[in-house]
């Protein structure tokens, strides 16, 4: 494992591939932000060190983030997919950015 060269927030985690890369080149994921239950679930699988203060939860609901170098995040797959009916910046979830 490389040396923590910088630290980052994981948004809309997903089940961690921006995380795995980063840590791949030194990065120290401090924080991460998921809502599907699913993802999540496998999220904790990959990373079962995590602390219970890792996991943001909602992004909305969060009120400040810790120090970082870094925020990366994929966007918010369901409104801009078929199984979520497509509905791009119309969904509430499309406009997270």
């Amino acid at each position: 494992m490389p040396e923590k060269k910088f630290s980052f927030i994981d948004l809309f985690a997903g089940i961690g591939g921006f995380r795995l890369g980063l840590e791949a080149i030194g990065g120290d994921c401090i924080a991460s932000s998921e809502i599907d239950r699913h993802a999540n679930q496998v999220y904790a699988n990959n990373w079962p060190n995590d602390s219970e203060q890792h996991h943001l939860g909602d992004i909305c609901q969060v009120g400040q983030l810790p120090p970082h170098d870094l925020m990366v995040g994929g966007v918010p797959c369901q409104a801009w997919s078929i199984a979520g009916k497509n509905r791009g910046i119309e969904d509430p979830r499309g406009k997270l950015w």
